[in-house]
């Protein structure tokens, strides 16, 4: 492993609102990799999580978990200058005349720490559609790169599912490196998710542990040491009228840092990071268009050795955002889906990547993104989405951004 209406690559019972892809979970486990010792691989200015919350945005709605599910969803735009913003999950699995799988899922997306792509194969029993039990590898060239990942789901009549997985990250490492790096503490990443049908209402969860990881970097002579926690809970509510409530909190913790034994010091680097996101976003018809309400408030905070010895934090955001979006039909294929974000986001950002200067800024946000959405295929939902942006706080071009969905 390395660095809607429509919409099913997600858990369900996700909110409806938009999601910045800071905590995954929804989407399957988050294992640890090693380029997390590398820091940030871009950095983040005040419009960063404004930009993903709009090339992310449609309704998500499913009732049938990823691992029941097969076809491919991405999104991708610019999300400044120099760097672009990717979101996207694909999966395939195959039934045979025995009561086995055989499967590939790919990922590819970002969190806090940067870029990465995940490509798994899988092989399992599957006696009946609501329960599996199978195995995934990400394989790579090199063997020292491939993890394992063993994998429980369970499908309940009314809707309700459960799934567990245990992924072992970079299994082979210490037998096939040609370097003298090894684990000290090998990588573990525990999750469970599961979600509770209730009549007119929705309940899901899940938690991603990444047990403390400890790895012994020979070329550097440093011990680094990783450990991560993640988990969310969503709620939805539908009530008459095709009016529905929709409520989601995420959180999570991380810490990491690198000693070195012949180093005075305690601790050459230490990184802590919390980050937290809430949803929440109202549905109802408006003069007989469907019309969504939302906003989104994210808090991260991280304290760095590196910046005042961690006493202060040296990356800090408080941001909220509220949208407005309306869809509307234009013909039996094409869909314009107009959308409005208004906000106000305060960053701090002390060490940053690609600046010698640090970022202290503040100040009102606004965008609006026409959305044409065009229908591929009506008796599938196969679509695609286009979707220029105009930054309206500064009356410039805010990034193109394009989502697809195609099922198999």
């Amino acid at each position: 492993m390395k660095n809607a209406q429509y919409s099913w690559l997600a858990l369900p019972l996700l909110c409806s609102a938009a999601l910045v892809e800071a905590a995954n979970g929804w989407h399957g486990p988050e294992p640890f990799r090693l380029e997390r010792f590398d820091g940030r691989q871009f950095d983040y200015n005040l419009e960063s999580f404004l930009q993903r919350l709009s090339f992310t945005e449609q309704p998500i709605s499913s009732g049938v978990p990823l691992w029941q599910q097969n076809g491919w969803y991405g999104t991708g735009g610019s999300s400044r200058g120099k760097e672009f913003y990717v979101h996207s999950l694909l999966q395939q699995k195959v039934r045979f005349d025995a009561p086995l799988f055989a499967g590939f899922r790919h990922k590819r997306s970002e969190d806090l720490d940067g870029w990465y792509d995940r490509a798994l194969f899988g092989v399992g029993y599957q006696a009946r559609t609501n329960w599996d039990l199978g195995v995934w590898g990400d394989v790579s060239g090199a063997k020292e790169e491939m993890d394992l990942q063993f994998e429980a789901n369970r499908y309940f009549d009314d809707g309700s599912y459960l799934t567990a997985a245990v992924v072992l990250t970079d299994v082979f490492y210490n037998s096939k490196t040609y370097s003298d790096n090894r684990y000290e503490r090998n990588p573990l990443t525990l999750y469970l998710a599961g979600a509770k049908q209730f009549v007119d209402q929705q309940l899901s969860a899940f938690i991603n542990i990444n047990l403390p990881t400890e790895f012994n970097d020979a070329t550097l002579g440093q011990l680094l040491q990783d450990e991560q926690y993640s988990a969310g809970i969503s709620w939805q509510r539908s009530f008459q009228g095709e009016r529905q409530l929709s409520v989601q909190g995420q959180g999570l913790y991380g810490k990491r840092r690198a000693d070195s034994p012949l180093a005075d010091s305690d601790a050459d680097w230490q990184l802590t990071r919390r980050f937290a996101q809430l949803n929440l976003e109202w549905q109802q018809p408006l003069q007989q268009r469907p019309t969504a309400l939302g906003l989104q408030l994210n808090r991260l905070t991280e304290y760095d050795s590196r910046f005042a010895n961690a006493t202060q934090s040296a990356e800090s955001r408080r941001e909220a955002f509220a949208y407005l979006r309306q869809d509307r039909s234009l013909n039996d294929n094409w869909r314009w889906r107009p959308t409005l974000y208004v906000g106000y986001g305060a960053v701090r950002s002390e060490l940053r990547t690609n600046s010698d200067e640090p970022l202290k800024d503040n100040g009102w946000l606004a965008k609006i993104s026409p959305n044409l959405l065009w229908q591929l295929s009506q008796s599938s939902g196969a679509y695609l989405l286009i979707n220029p942006t105009v930054k309206l706080h500064n009356l410039q071009f805010g990034g193109g951004n394009i989502q697809v969905f195609v099922p198999f």
